[in-house]
């Protein structure tokens, strides 16, 4: 009869547990770190992004306001020419039709706000870690907001002039005032075309009506010119802060 043996495997020390948990502590410890970095490195790389594209959108801006502003300046100056006409009417009716057409032109402007958007809607405002930066990125947007409320009130007062033209102006010499090569054009009718209505009750009202639209418009330019000074100084921040070009 055989006798088996039982093999005896000699016990672990306790050190031995030990080193094995250190070691698994540190791979999933420096595994934490390695994602930790990672993700640090995303955003990071997404604050720069973002800021790149903002000082973009200041650039684009800048630019597009300052042609509204010189529109606005020559557009209170069609105000002032067509009031002082008005009131002296004699031999100016093509003065009169000339800015009284202009005046009723549109110039709209629409900011470049893709990054403002997407840092507010998307909660991307958190990634910005420079609170001085997201600051002035949300002064920006509040001047920005104010302007375009400011505009609509001119779209409004601009839309009652336009309908004011309409019942006290002849509107076949409107219409023979639209450039055929460039629609966006009024000429400047020749000879000296009566109003449709010339008692002093309707040219009152066109006189009225034409001092309230500068005003707008003076409000609407003023305002901008603010925003371009702060989209100027808050693009220069930005290039500072971030180094950018």
């Amino acid at each position: 009869m055989e006798v088996h043996h039982h093999s005896h495997t000699a016990r672990r020390k306790w050190t031995h547990y030990f080193w094995e948990f250190l070691m698994l502590f540190l791979a999933v410890f420096c595994g934490f770190l390695a994602e930790y970095k990672l993700e640090h490195t995303i955003e990071h790389n997404r604050e720069r992004q973002f800021i790149t594209t903002m000082a973009e959108d200041l650039k684009s801006d800048t630019a597009q306001l300052l042609l509204n502003i010189n529109y606005r300046r020559t557009r209170e100056m069609m105000c002032d020419s067509l009031i002082t006409a008005l009131s002296d009417h004699k031999n100016k009716g093509n003065d009169i039709y000339y800015y009284a057409r202009n005046l009723t032109r549109p110039q709209y402007f629409s900011p470049n706000d893709r990054t403002l958007q997407q840092l507010k809607n998307s909660g991307a405002l958190r990634l910005i870690r420079n609170i001085r930066v997201s600051d002035s990125i949300m002064s920006y947007d509040q001047h920005l907001r104010y302007l375009m409320v400011l505009s609509e009130d001119e779209r409004s007062i601009r839309d009652g002039f336009r309908d004011l033209v309409g019942t006290v102006f002849d509107g076949s010499i409107l219409y023979a005032q639209i450039d055929t090569a460039d629609f966006a054009n009024y000429n400047k009718p020749t000879g000296n075309p009566p109003l449709f209505m010339r008692d002093a009750g309707s040219i009152n009202r066109v006189i009225s009506s034409a001092q309230y639209l500068k005003t707008v418009i003076r409000g609407v330019r003023v305002r901008q010119e603010r925003l371009k000074t702060t989209a100027s100084h808050l693009l220069s921040f930005l290039q500072k802060e971030y180094h950018l070009e």
